[in-house]
């Protein structure tokens, strides 16, 4: 019965050395943050049924776009006249007069990561998104020395 018992003991030791190596508190993963490019922009449109952006509007109503790619060297949003950049001080409760969140003297580019428009003209409008890049990502073109991607989204606006 000895041998048996000294095997237990042996096992309990052996499995508490396992596990007491194993669950140090140092993580030795280094995520690749800073040595990647990539492009993801999100924008809050709406989805259809087959998960496509609708990407149509009313009069008087608001487009958040964010950019939120990886290892960008330059990035800019640039908007047409009938839209306007707006802070982002406004709650939901605020959907009658988005006017008043107009950014004054934004003009048509920013260099915001997230921007939300405000479109006040009928027809199609366009905002485009002009990032660039160490690395090739998706969309992007070679320019120079870096790598240049010039996206642009159309709104269709319509009266509500």
């Amino acid at each position: 019965m000895k041998p048996l018992h000294k095997k237990i003991k042996f096992s309990i030791a052996i499995v508490a050395l396992c596990f007491a190596f194993s669950c140090s508190e140092e993580d030795d993963y280094e995520p690749p943050y800073g040595d990647f490019s990539s492009l993801t922009v999100w924008t809050s449109f709406d989805f259809d049924e087959d998960e496509e952006e609708k990407r149509i509007i009313g009069i008087n109503k608001y487009v958040a776009f964010n950019d939120l790619s990886r290892g960008v060297l330059s990035h800019q949003w640039q908007i047409e006249s009938g839209m306007q950049y707006m802070n982002g001080n406004f709650t939901a409760a605020d959907t009658l007069n988005y006017a008043r969140f107009v950014k004054t003297n934004a003009g048509l580019m920013s260099e915001d990561n997230l921007v939300y428009v405000l479109f006040n003209e009928l027809g199609e409008k366009k905002i485009r998104l002009i990032n660039t890049f160490k690395d090739s990502v998706a969309e992007s073109v070679k320019s120079g020395d870096v790598w240049k991607v010039d996206k642009t989204i159309t709104i269709t606006v319509l009266e509500e």
